[in-house]
């Protein structure tokens, strides 16, 4: 998937969002990559996030008073806002594709919780095409909405691009710039593809459970449903059993990666940290799966 033409494709499933861009452009890779180490590759996009004086200079330039955006609602945070980094193997059909890895990190002085996702591919798959891509959503840690989303792309052997989107939560606005500015009207609390993840790891998540969130994807915004199952599961992922309910979020609209006709499922631990430890869809660009290999507190 060319970030070119999809600059932001966020989904509910966040995690599988950024394997589909990972990998839609790989016919063929083999699973030979047990000399990969993602903590090193890891490092290779710690130079790319914006600046803080850029980021607040974005804010201020676009943000009816960026102070007053956080705050303006409060929901009960999850384990996550103490810190954390999950670390996922991403697959494509039967391949070993590479990895994602999702900090959280509570900024306390600035109210914020910054989320990182560093999208990887492994050797095998980048010798045909080479994904580091590190996406950031800062999201207001007492409302959990997104405040700002930075995304830093680098794929193949020359694209580069450097996106971001303001969130306007006081007018319903974001502003996304990235060749030029664009200006959209949105749902109060919209949410980009991290930040949703994080927002639905805040609900009570009991069988049964349904409850909406709305997401941008460009050039619209969506309504989001999220149904938990009835039914508790164990999952054996990552050399641990894990006790968990399953979450299907459905994405309204067409022409997106997921679409109301695919099927994505989730896996969250039935525990206090709501660890996504099993992702597994269908979608147009073939099966997807994501699974939690490390936890890192």
């Amino acid at each position: 998937m060319n970030a070119q033409k999809y600059p932001f494709l966020p989904t509910t499933a966040s995690i599988l969002l950024i394997a589909a861009s990972m990998i839609s452009t790989v016919w063929a890779a083999t699973n030979d990559d047990e000399d990969f180490k993602w903590q090193e590759a890891s490092k290779e996009l710690e130079a790319l996030p914006f600046s803080q004086a850029f980021i607040d200079s974005a804010k201020k330039a676009h943000a009816d008073a960026p102070a007053r955006q956080r705050g303006l609602r409060a929901v009960e945070p999850g384990n996550f806002i103490n810190g954390e980094t999950l670390v996922f193997e991403v697959g494509w059909t039967v391949f070993k594709a590479g990895y994602l890895i999702l900090s959280a990190t509570h900024i306390r002085s600035r109210g914020l919780l910054r989320v990182g996702a560093k999208a990887m591919t492994g050797n095998a798959v980048s010798a045909i095409y080479k994904v580091r891509n590190y996406e950031i959503s800062w999201i207001d840690a007492d409302g959990l909405y997104p405040i700002f989303f930075e995304q830093h792309v680098r794929e193949g052997k020359k694209y580069k691009a450097d996106n971001y989107i303001v969130y306007d939560n006081i007018a319903d606005k974001l502003f996304l710039k990235k060749s030029n500015l664009q200006v959209f009207d949105t749902p109060k609390f919209t949410h980009d593809y991290i930040s949703v993840m994080y927002f639905a790891r805040s609900m009570p998540l009991n069988p049964g459970d349904a409850f909406e969130a709305f997401m941008f994807s460009r050039p619209k915004t969506y309504p989001m449903k999220f149904t938990v199952h009835e039914k508790r599961e164990t999952v054996n992922v990552g050399g641990k059993s894990y006790n968990c309910v399953k979450v299907e979020p459905s994405l309204v609209g067409e022409g997106r990666v997921f679409t109301k006709k695919d099927k994505m499922e989730i896996w969250v631990t039935d525990d206090e940290n709501r660890y996504p430890v099993l992702l597994k869809s269908k979608a147009k660009i073939g099966s997807l799966n994501a699974k939690l290999v490390q936890v890192i507190k």
